[in-house]
């Protein structure tokens, strides 16, 4: 009797192993934007298995899209479990509350960041790869993991725009095959996207951490941006995600709207609006990006359609997903622009 019962039980978990077995690897990076064969697929099935990094909406993960600090402040915060931390990190322009406000405290508690001027953060700027991997530098060895790893830029034709705060931290991030550069180049001070900031972090916590993340009490990154704007030119319309502070609240309530942007040494357009916004924040981007709208004194809006090294304080209310077209389309003279709620 014990037999037949032995092998009943024997042929029942043979046959669950074998529809485990049968059963078709899920993946986790199921994007409509995320290609499997995109060099970054596997970086975001890692990340999105591990609840560090999630889409964005409307089953997009975009992997295009620059990330922010307060995105990456997030995300090491999730590595550690989201540990609670009272306060703000004595940044004036962390508000209390917000899905980033744990963690910049967390981060600042800990030395792993620093703000910007003023007293200030700026949560909604977007990091350059210097910026990512110095962050990374310093959680690391509060960590207390090995970075003694250490490569010369030698072969990188741009080593010498790598800041000098920032040079300890690369020379660690392309010794130990963090971070890696493409065509002779380490572009240090270009936007790091989501796409990178995945393979970054995997490349991370499997070479360096060597260990599983613990488990994240906040499931998901919440979308950058409050709210969705179309801006019209011509018979083109491009989509802006925009950030969520009073700025942009303001501006927001004053949509649709239909106006004649000037040109401005062929990197913008501006229109004065007629009453000023409040400004919650300033700063001072050291480049600004093609497609980002910001507002230059409390009420002339901008909209960039080059980059360039910048060294005036704007607010940023938004940046435009795909700016293919925006320069030829927003032309070389005044345009008549529409800005309104997307749909």
């Amino acid at each position: 009797m014990k037999r037949k019962q032995t092998s009943r039980f024997i042929s029942l978990l043979l046959v669950i192993v074998l529809i485990v077995c049968m059963t078709p690897t899920a993946f986790a990076a199921d994007y409509n934007d995320t290609a499997e064969n995109a060099w970054y697929h596997t970086a975001v099935d890692y990340v999105t298995n591990r609840n560090l990094m999630a889409g964005t909406g409307r089953g997009n993960f975009e992997p295009e899209t620059s990330m922010t600090r307060a995105m990456l402040v997030t995300i090491l915060h999730r590595i550690e479990g989201s540990p609670e931390v009272s306060g703000n990190g004595g940044f004036s322009d962390v508000p209390d509350g917000n899905y980033y406000t744990t963690a910049v405290a967390w981060a600042e508690a800990n030395q792993i960041v620093n703000g910007v001027e003023d007293g200030r953060f700026a949560p909604h700027s977007r990091i350059t790869r210097q910026e990512f991997a110095s962050i990374l530098y310093r959680y690391a060895n509060a960590k207390g993991y090995d970075t003694s790893a250490y490569a010369t830029f030698d072969g990188y034709s741009d080593a010498s725009q790598i800041h000098s705060y920032a040079e300890t931290a690369m020379h660690w991030a392309v010794g130990s095959q963090i971070l890696r550069g493409s065509s002779n180049s380490l572009t240090p001070s270009g936007s790091a996207t989501r796409g990178q900031a995945a393979a970054l972090f995997m490349r991370f916590m499997e070479n360096i951490a060597k260990e599983e993340p613990a488990e994240p009490t906040i499931p998901a990154l919440p979308e950058e941006g409050m709210i969705t704007m179309d801006i019209t030119v011509g018979n083109k319309t491009f989509t802006a995600k925009m950030y969520d502070n009073e700025t942009t609240k303001a501006l927001i309530a004053q949509l649709p709207m239909t106006v004649n942007m000037s040109e401005l040494n062929g990197l913008e357009k501006f229109y004065d609006l007629p009453s000023d916004l409040p400004a919650e924040s300033t700063e001072r981007p050291a480049s600004i990006h093609a497609g980002e709208i910001m507002i230059w004194s409390s009420n002339t809006l901008v909209l960039f359609y080059n980059t360039f090294s910048n060294s005036n304080v704007y607010v940023k209310v938004g940046y435009i997903e795909d700016i293919s077209g925006l320069a030829s389309a927003l032309g070389t003279g005044s345009v008549k622009v529409t800005f309104s709620v997307s749909q």
